[in-house]
């Protein structure tokens, strides 16, 4: 399922960082409840319950995006299956904040925190960054292969420093859906020192 991963982020994103917009999450929603990635499943409704859903998608098509919707609060959407105990740290707001702070009055090579902002370009730009020391590099990159790229092309085509092995990586996204998704995408790339905001965005400008 990987494999097709890759290549619908691939189709989904434009040659530049800055075509990619907060669709992405709500696209990979889609592509990952289609029944082409769970041939299967099977429907657990009574036919009964089955013709009343249907009548009320008819009556109200917001009914089902209303319901994937809570479905997708409920539990964290993950690109490879859920996890109750993922392979890396969740943080919250009070420890983000120590994290940026300890990069800010020192530096990343000191500090040994890569912060890593997973929106898209123009997201970043309508609410500002997080902090200064805040990278971005948007989830659909990641998904691509962007931590597998030649030290040198990387920085070249992300404009900072590509994360080494032994350094902390510290994920935030907008709302900690797109975080998660790009720690594991971290953890197949070879990485194991991660950190995941799960408040994102929505709760730093809150």
């Amino acid at each position: 399922q990987s494999s097709h991963l890759f290549a619908f982020l691939a189709s989904a994103t434009a040659a530049s960082p800055s075509s990619t917009t907060r669709t992405h999450a709500t696209l990979a929603t889609a592509a990952f409840s289609s029944p082409a990635f769970h041939p299967r499943r099977r429907s657990s409704c009574s036919p009964n319950q089955q013709l009343h859903q249907k009548k009320m998608v008819h009556q109200n098509p917001s009914f089902l995006i209303s319901r994937r919707e809570n479905n997708l609060t409920r539990q964290q959407m993950s690109f490879f299956g859920d996890s109750a105990e993922p392979g890396f740290k969740r943080i919250n707001r009070a420890a983000m904040t120590e994290i940026i702070e300890d990069v800010a009055n020192s530096s990343r090579e000191e500090s040994g925190y890569v912060i890593i902002d997973v929106r898209g370009h123009d997201e970043v730009q309508y609410t500002g960054k997080l902090d200064d020391v805040v990278e971005t590099l948007p989830l659909p990159y990641i998904a691509q292969g962007a931590f597998a790229m030649e030290d040198e092309d990387f920085e070249e085509t992300f404009g900072f420093t590509k994360p080494a092995m032994d350094e902390t990586l510290v994920f935030t996204c907008k709302a900690g859906i797109r975080s998660y998704q790009s720690a594991q995408l971290a953890q197949m790339a070879g990485y194991s020192d991660i950190l995941e905001y799960q408040g994102g965005a929505n709760e730093w400008f809150s």
